[in-house]
């Protein structure tokens, strides 16, 4: 455990506890939405990472999860996983893409328990009583052959400010960057207000490496490294903020 997840689990450890086992049921407080994306990465690992898969390796599982999938998840989802549907992009946060590091990071059995008990503050909905448990592992080994496509390839250069530019703005909101950030009047104030990040002068490099190791590069800073993305999306989500300059 680094310094960083102990910090995060003695600040946010009472309300850990009042957010331990809840579905995606119910209206949340200003607080508990302040702690969203800790509740994904925190609370819901400590539930669920030792939990066993019983349908390891079994691709009859799988094709049935595919046909479950597409029925229940494919929506918001869509049918590669990738969430580039119209559903998906429009709930807030939009809906993850399940072919991204920061899902394949998540074991069976956290992946298990997000899609037994949903997530709050989130569109994505506890599909306990819809899917029992069999079914619910069955969804979870077609979401592993979703994830065994190749990854999206970098757009061509005349078209890739644009692609990542739109990429960047999706990431800010479904790794709830927004949750701890103000950006032209919307988001938290946990961390600086990020509407005019780009006429701070600083290199892209600069931002590369500060969502690796931020307290590298600001002293005393408390935001978790984004150790769950990849290349791409760290030079997406850095565009993103170059272009956040005052007028805009």
């Amino acid at each position: 455990m680094t310094n960083i997840d102990k910090w995060i689990l003695g600040a946010a450890a009472p309300l850990v506890l009042t957010l331990a086992g809840c579905s995606a049921a119910g209206r949340p407080s200003k607080v508990e939405a302040g702690l969203a994306n800790f509740a994904k990465d925190v609370v819901i690992p400590l539930e669920a990472r030792s939990r066993p898969n019983p349908i390891a390796g079994d691709a009859a599982a799988a094709v049935k999860g595919a046909t479950l999938y597409q029925q229940s998840c494919a929506v918001c989802h869509g049918g590669d996983g990738r969430s580039e549907t119209a559903v998906g992009r429009g709930l807030y946060p939009p809906a993850m893409d399940l072919t991204s590091p920061h899902v394949r990071r998540w074991n069976d059995a956290e992946m298990f328990w997000i899609i037994r008990n949903g997530v709050r503050f989130t569109g994505m909905p506890a599909w306990k009583d819809l899917l029992d448990e069999d079914q619910t592992w069955q969804v979870v080994a077609a979401v592993r052959e979703l994830q065994k496509a190749p990854a999206k390839a970098l757009a061509p250069e005349a078209h890739a400010d644009g692609d990542l530019l739109r990429e960047g703005e999706l990431l800010f909101r479904q790794e709830n960057c927004i949750g701890c950030h103000r950006l032209h009047g919307e988001g938290g104030t946990l961390g600086p207000d990020l509407s005019r990040e780009g006429d701070r002068g600083r290199a892209d490099e600069w931002l590369l490496g500060h969502f690796l190791k931020p307290a590298d590069y600001v002293a005393g800073s408390i935001m978790p490294p984004a150790s769950n993305l990849n290349r791409r999306q760290l030079q997406a989500l850095t565009l993103f903020l170059q272009r956040q300059k005052q007028g805009r």
